[in-house]
């Protein structure tokens, strides 16, 4: 019977002291992702967490113990709007409340706990005695559903459905390559065919670790400014234009996680004119933010970059390749399978906590909508 030991730790001292056996958990966790590591996380605290006169964030790091062992781990920020106990508005959701840097933000746990390390959301809004708390709740769609479905003492207001897409390489390339739709295989000889009669010959650089990614990071960082400007295609923002989004990349790199991080390059003619930062995981590698030479955009650079980097995950034995979240076709024509995550905005259940919620979030999205509109 599955009994484990609940402990919510609120001091970075505590936060430090779990290092050892928070990393020791992720080599017991199949398809490990890079924003449950301890070190991620640990960097995130360091760069994001902010405390001023008004606004406060507070650790809130959930952990379930069975036997002495760590079972699980959930890192969440609780943060105060207000005079700390006498606070107008709390938010307690878990870690990586930035712009898209952390994809996916679910807690690290052994499959059989993961119903009970939930509940933790509901034993957290039982200390709510004053003011609006909001509760981020994000895991899988079957997951997520249940601890709502038993869980009634928090309500959701909102519901926004993240797709992680996951390539698995169970053959080899040639096999993959035959079992591609007609429009990508299309697609990839137009790439290698187009480079070919201008005689350009693509090739993949790869670089990992401290030293290589940092000789090549200012030159990933323009090549995702230049395709955040592309216009008639996906819009993609500049996620590393805020000084403080290079500032955690290059906190990472002073961190054990560096190993894990990778640069890979698509070389025309001597000159890098694509690149893609990813994390080796394991047996999987994630695909992360990418960018490209807006000059070389006729080739669909993009996508023979991403056919080189499946073709060297073949030939280093790797099982998959997260291709990351948002339903778009970049991902889609490999014919991926997916993961449906979800993220709830919730509220205690109780008729004025519901309301005032219900009216917050419209209140956002008038706002929002106002402030698009306005640079429009």
């Amino acid at each position: 019977m599955l009994n484990p030991e609940k402990f919510v730790l609120t001091t970075e001292a505590g936060f430090d002291a779990l290092a050892a056996s928070w990393r020791q958990l992720e080599t017991q966790v199949a398809h490990l992702l890079p924003f449950q590591t301890f070190d991620w996380n640990r960097v995130w605290w360091t760069v994001f967490s902010d405390s001023s006169w008004f606004h406060k964030d507070e650790l809130a790091i959930c952990t379930l113990y069975q036997d002495q062992q760590l079972v699980a781990v959930m890192p969440l920020t609780n943060t105060h709007v207000g005079f700390h106990n006498l606070f107008i508005y709390r938010y307690v959701r878990p870690f990586g409340a930035d712009p898209n840097l952390t994809e996916i933000r679910i807690p690290l746990t052994l499959p059989a706990y993961t119903e009970i390390i939930l509940q933790q959301w509901e034993d957290l809004s039982k200390q709510e005695t004053f003011g609006l708390t909001e509760f981020q709740v994000i895991h899988t769609r079957e997951h997520a559903a249940h601890f709502l479905a038993t869980n009634t003492a928090v309500h959701p207001l909102e519901t926004r459905d993240i797709p992680n897409f996951i390539l698995h390489l169970d053959t080899d390339w040639p096999s993959f390559k035959t079992s591609l739709k007609r429009n990508i295989k299309e697609s990839l000889r137009h790439c290698y065919n187009s480079l070919a009669r201008d005689n350009l010959q693509a090739r993949l650089q790869v670089w990992r670790g401290n030293a290589e990614v940092r000789q090549n990071v200012d030159a990933f960082y323009a090549l995702h400014n230049a395709r955040a400007t592309a216009t008639g295609t996906v819009e993609h923002p500049d996620y590393f234009a805020d000084d403080k989004h290079r500032s955690f990349i290059m906190a990472l790199l002073d961190s054990p996680f560096a190993s894990r991080i990778m640069l890979f390059g698509l070389e025309l003619g001597g000159k890098t004119v694509a690149m893609r930062m990813a994390f080796a995981m394991g047996d999987e590698l994630y695909l992360y933010y990418s960018g490209y030479d807006l000059h070389y955009a006729k080739y669909s650079i993009m996508t023979t970059l991403q056919a080189e980097i499946i073709q060297w995950a073949f030939t280093q034995g790797l099982k998959r390749i997260n291709l990351s979240v948002g339903d778009d076709v970049s991902k889609t024509r490999w014919g991926p399978a997916v993961i449906h995550y979800v993220e709830y905005q919730c509220v205690k259940n109780n008729p004025w906590r519901r309301n005032l919620g219900k009216n917050i979030l419209k209140m956002r999205k008038l706002r929002k909508s106002w402030s698009v509109g306005k640079q429009e």
